[in-house]
């Protein structure tokens, strides 16, 4: 009987130690996808080719933050430009035609507009870095977690083949 329960327990542990492998597995695929998804935007641009060599379990998050990011900074970007309309503009020079002051003021305009728009765009990449570098330290405490736990597991799978082990021993028969 006691050779019953201690069958029992040893095949509970091996249950137990596949799935914490199979979880730690994940977890650290998962990671690897954050880590891939985070190189990915480091320069603030996501490109298409970004996009289509993304891990299938980033590309929606991916392909929000290249929506996201640009409707964020185009936003941001015009509120800022409609405020700085009021404030004076730079003064063409005296002999210029209506013309070449209208072509300067719409350069400096879009000059201005561009700087806005890449101010807004690095806001929203610092605020996504900050966000992701929360969740992978969530992730790696997970899989430290799991690590753990398996290891816990494994000793006790060994400690549990060892008494086995030295029951067989101490129960075979002795002739002699």
């Amino acid at each position: 009987m006691s050779f019953l329960v201690l069958f029992a327990r040893k095949l509970s542990l091996k249950n137990q130690v596949n799935d914490l492998n199979f979880k730690l597995m994940q977890k650290t695929q998962e990671l690897q996808d954050l880590q891939s998804y985070t190189a990915a935007i480091a320069d603030g641009e996501v490109s298409m080719n970004d996009l289509t060599t993304s891990p299938v379990s980033m590309f929606g998050r991916m392909s929000q933050y290249m929506v996201g990011s640009h409707n964020y900074a185009m936003t941001a970007a015009q509120q800022n430009m409609a405020v700085l309309q009021g404030q004076p503009q730079p003064q063409a020079q005296e002999g210029q035609d209506a013309q070449q002051q209208a072509q300067a003021q719409a350069y400096y305009q879009q000059l201005v507009f561009k700087n806005l728009y890449d101010q807004q765009k690095a806001q929203y990449l610092k605020a996504e870095q900050a966000q992701l570098h929360v969740k992978e330290k969530a992730m790696e405490n997970e899989k430290l977690k799991l690590e753990q736990q398996l290891k816990m597991a494994e000793a006790e799978l060994s400690q549990m083949d060892q008494a086995i082990n030295n029951g067989i021993k101490e129960a075979a028969p002795q002739y002699a």
